[in-house]
Formats: structure tokens, C-alpha cells, sequence
């Protein structure tokens, strides 16, 4: 979830995501879903294949995504 409340939505190919459930549980409502209102994003940081918007690439990229939070 991001600092404005959006979803962080991942598609396409494989994806692995990885988060300490002791800090974001999952949401009651939503088992799909895992937050914690009381903490906000403080920087995102991209490494690999894409910068900030790769266009379509139909080969597929390669990227880490790593979230900083307090």
C-alpha cells in the first residue's frame, strides 16, 4: 500500500513479493491484501531492466522494487 493509500499492483510474468507479516498483517477484510495504516512509504527504489516508465516491453524486464517505510 502507498503512503496515499493506493495499491501497489504487480502484473504480468512472475512476481515475488516480500514483506514482514509481523508489520503488515492481512487485511480483515481482504485476505488478499496485507497493511498497516500507522506506516508510510518514504522512498521507492528501482534496479534493473526499468527506469520509471518502460513503455511496453513484450520480452519482458527484469526489476527489483524496494519499498522504504517508517
Amino acid at each position: 500500500m502507498m503512503a496515499d493509500g493506493e495499491t501497489i499492483i504487480v502484473r504480468g510474468g512472475s512476481a515475488e513479493v516480500e514483506y514482514d507479516s509481523a508489520t503488515f498483517p492481512t487485511d480483515p477484510t481482504n485476505p488478499k491484501k496485507h497493511k498497516n495504516t500507522s506506516k508510510k512509504i518514504t522512498r521507492v527504489l528501482i534496479t534493473g531492466d526499468i527506469s520509471f516508465d518502460s513503455g511496453d516491453v513484450p520480452s519482458g524486464l527484469t526489476c527489483e522494487i524496494t519499498a522504504f517505510y517508517k
